[in-house]
């Protein structure tokens, strides 16, 4: 318990730090355009850091309980995801500051880039809350009911934005990743109204995946398509910061909510085989 309560004041702590990066860009005290871009992307990397190790932290805690072996995996999920995605966050850094490497019409288009390491870190994380909801029979066939038609809607939402001579690559890249992240919100909305998991951790982590697809879709709006392909830059970078943060900062705690069913689970059959005998 002491280790859990820790490790939520550590996640408390990451999202405080996204939210001070956010108000000191809108503030005007910094900004990752000119001479204090090398503060902020100290302080963001320094951020990442103690996200990393919240969720080794994590990580650490289901091996160390003797009752917790079957959420093992839950935990390497965890960590492959995260560390997948922070792979794809230091190619969004743009540390060599290059733009238009893919064409002439979107600016920011190294954030395609990305997509090659955040699609296999989300979907570790889409595999673990897919095992944490544990459907089967005819659960299964009105989710990918469900996800065919959030797929629809994500590429519709795509096209609508979509700016025209993008390029194959851009194009190719962006569009599957947006029909991809959308199955964060619908396997969010899957786990609010999962009655067989705690309610309040099974609310906190359908939040962090709903915000998750939210972060992105305002990527796409605003930093990649958006202003005719300049980008509201870096306005919309500080506040997509916040979000993802956010999210990342709740669903590495995905393999404790498992812990907390698993744990339920066991209680409910030994009470059952109590009342048996």
């Amino acid at each position: 318990m002491v280790a859990r309560w820790n490790t939520i004041n550590i996640s408390a702590l990451i999202i405080a730090l996204a939210m001070l990066d956010l108000l000191l860009t809108l503030l005007g005290v910094w900004s990752v355009q000119g001479e204090t871009r090398v503060w902020v992307v100290s302080f963001e990397a320094l951020t990442l850091l103690l996200l990393l190790s919240n969720c080794l932290i994590i990580r650490q805690s289901i091996y160390q309980h003797q009752y917790a072996s079957s959420c093992r995996l839950f935990a390497n999920m965890a960590v492959l995801s995260i560390l997948f995605c922070l792979a794809g966050d230091l190619v969004n850094f743009n540390l060599t500051q290059s733009y238009f490497q893919h064409g002439t019409v979107v600016k920011h288009d190294y954030l395609a880039d990305s997509v090659w390491f955040f699609m296999p870190g989300y979907l570790f994380l889409f595999l673990a809350c897919w095992r944490l909801l544990n459907y089967s029979g005819v659960h299964v066939v009105y989710f990918m009911l469900a996800a065919l038609i959030t797929a629809l809607l994500a590429l519709c939402s795509y096209l609508s934005m979509h700016l025209p001579d993008s390029g194959w690559y851009v194009t190719l890249l962006t569009g599957s990743y947006a029909v991809f992240i959308a199955q964060a919100a619908l396997l969010g909305f899957c786990l609010l109204i999962r009655s067989n998991l705690p309610k309040v951790p099974r609310f906190s982590l359908a939040f962090g995946m709903i915000l998750a697809t939210l972060a992105d879709a305002l990527i796409g709006q605003f930093w990649i398509f958006g202003n005719e392909g300049q980008g509201y830059y870096p306005q919309i970078r500080a506040i997509n910061w916040v979000l993802y943060i956010t999210s990342q900062a709740i669903v590495i705690h995905l393999p404790t909510i498992a812990q907390a069913q698993a744990h339920s689970s066991s209680r409910t059959c030994a009470a059952d085989a109590g009342f048996a005998k």
